[in-house]
C-alpha cells in the first residue's frame, strides 16, 4: 500500500488498499505448486547492487543499448567537458551518489542527460564481454534469457525495491531508512515496525517454504541491514526464515530441504556493489552460486532469478516510466536461469520487481497483496512454458 504523498515531479497519485499482517514463520516440506502449467517447484531471486543496465549490457548484442542519438548519450560535465559513454578499463568502480534525490536529478524528468554533471565523467562508462570476468556474465545471458526492459520499481535505494520485490509496498517511504528491529541499526523506534502483509506471510499460510539468505548475517559492518525487507516487519525480523548465507547449501543439498522460494542478498565483496570490491568478485560469486544451483537436486525444477536493486547511480539511456509517485527507477538488468528459461532469449516487456513477486504469486496461487501488486506483467515472458 502506498499512501499519497507529494513528489518533486507531477504524476497523478494511485489509491491503494491495504493488506493484513500475517504469520512469517512457514514449516516444511512444501506442497507442489497449485498454478497449472507451471512446472517451477523452486524459485531463487538473486539481489546484486547498483549497476545500470547500460553500464554492464549496453553493448550486449540485439538488446536495447548503447548507440548514438539515445537518450543522455552526449552529455555535459560540471566544467562543461562534453562526455559520451566509454569502456572502463578499472575493475574498482567508485560508488556513485545513487539516493533517492541523486536518480531524480540524473533522470532530469526523463531526459537521462544529467549523469556526467552531477556524478562525474565515469558515471558514463560500462563494461562489455573484453572487461574480465565479464564474459561470463554475458555467457549466461547469452545461454539463457535477459530482460532489457526491467526498472527497479522505485526511484530509489535500499530498502524501496527490496520492499516492492516482497510486499508491493514501502509503507509510502520512497527514502532509504534503516530498519526498525536489530541487527545493526541505530533507528531503533519501538513499535514502528511494517505490520503489512508479505509474500512470506502468503507462503506460509499455503504451508509452503520460504527463506531470506544474507551473507554475513547481523555482522555489524558488512552487514547492510537496509538490504533486508524481512527486517522491518514486526512477524519477520527474527524469524528463523531469515538466515545467514552459510545455511544455503546444506538447505539445498536436497529437495526436502530447500525452501521452495528463496531469495538471496550477497554481502558487499560479492554483491557488485562499486566501491567496495572489484566487480570481478562479484561476478566471480554468482556464477560460483548458480553452478551450486545446478549441481543441486532442485535444478530440474527451478528457476533463477538474477537482478540489481539499483542502478547505482550509472548512466542508463532509457527514461524509465512513471507508473505512480515513486516509480520506477532508471534500468537495470535481469536474467533468468532455468531449465525452463528462454534459450539466448531477450525479453523487451516492460517490468520492474514486483512483476517477480506476481510470478512468484503465480505459481503458488496466491493473490495480490494490494493495488501495486495488481499493476503490470510478470516476468513470464522469459519461460517457455
Amino acid at each position: 500500500m502506498r499512501r499519497n504523498f507529494l513528489c518533486c515531479f507531477s504524476i497523478p497519485l494511485l489509491a491503494l488498499t491495504i493488506g493484513c499482517g500475517g504469520v512469517g514463520s512457514s514449516p516444511s516440506p512444501s506442497p507442489t505448486p497449485t498454478s497449472q502449467g507451471i512446472p517451477i517447484k523452486n524459485v531463487i531471486v538473486v539481489i546484486m547492487q547498483n549497476r545500470s543496465f547500460d553500464h554492464l549490457f549496453g553493448t550486449f548484442p540485439g538488446v536495447n543499448g548503447i548507440k548514438p542519438g539515445v537518450p543522455g548519450f552526449t552529455q555535459v560535465d560540471a566544467s562543461s567537458a562534453t562526455v559520451t559513454p566509454q569502456l572502463l578499463a578499472k575493475l574498482d568502480s567508485p560508488d556513485l551518489p545513487h539516493l533517492r534525490m541523486d536518480l531524480i536529478r540524473v533522470w532530469n524528468g526523463g531526459a537521462m542527460d544529467k549523469y556526467a554533471f552531477f556524478n562525474g565523467a565515469i558515471s558514463m562508462g560500462h563494461y562489455d564481454n573484453t572487461t574480465p570476468g565479464m564474459a561470463v556474465l554475458w555467457n549466461w545471458a547469452q545461454q539463457f534469457a535477459l530482460a532489457d526492459n526491467f526498472f527497479p520499481s522505485v526511484m530509489g535505494d535500499a530498502p524501496t525495491n527490496q520492499l516492492l520485490l516482497v510486499a508491493a509496498d514501502d509503507n509510502n517511504q520512497p527514502f532509504s531508512i534503516q530498519p526498525f528491529f536489530p541487527p545493526c541499526n541505530t533507528l531503533g523506534k519501538a513499535g514502528a515496525g511494517y505490520t503489512f502483509q508479505h509474500v512470506g506471510d502468503q507462503l506460509a499460510a499455503k504451508g509452503i517454504a520460504w527463506a531470506w539468505y544474507q551473507e554475513d548475517l547481523g555482522v555489524c559492518g558488512p552487514y547492510v541491514p537496509q538490504e533486508n525487507p524481512f527486517q522491518y516487519f514486526t512477524d519477520s525480523h527474527d524469524s528463523p526464515n531469515v538466515r545467514d548465507f552459510s545455511r544455503f547449501a546444506g538447505d539445498f543439498s536436497s529437495t526436502a530441504s530447500a525452501p521452495v522460494v528463496a531469495f538471496i542478498q550477497p554481502g558487499g565483496r560479492h554483491s557488485m556493489h562499486p566501491g567496495g570490491a572489484p566487480i570481478t568478485d562479484g561476478l566471480s560469486w554468482l556464477d560460483g552460486l548458480i553452478r551450486q544451483v545446478q549441481a543441486s537436486p532442485v535444478w530440474p525444477q527451478s528457476a533463477i532469478i538474477v537482478i540489481w536493486d539499483s542502478s547505482g547511480g550509472w548512466w542508463d539511456h532509457v527514461p524509465p516510466p512513471q507508473v505512480d509517485p515513486q516509480g520506477l527507477g532508471p534500468r537495470v538488468p535481469m536474467i533468468v536461469i532455468s531449465p525452463f528459461a528462454k534459450k539466448n532469449f531477450i525479453s523487451h516487456v516492460q517490468m520492474d520487481d514486483v512483476s517477480i513477486l506476481k510470478f512468484i504469486q503465480s505459481i503458488f496461487g496466491l493473490p495480490a497483496l494490494n493495488s501495486r501488486n495488481q499493476m503490470g506483467s510478470d516476468i513470464s515472458d522469459m519461460f517457455s512454458f
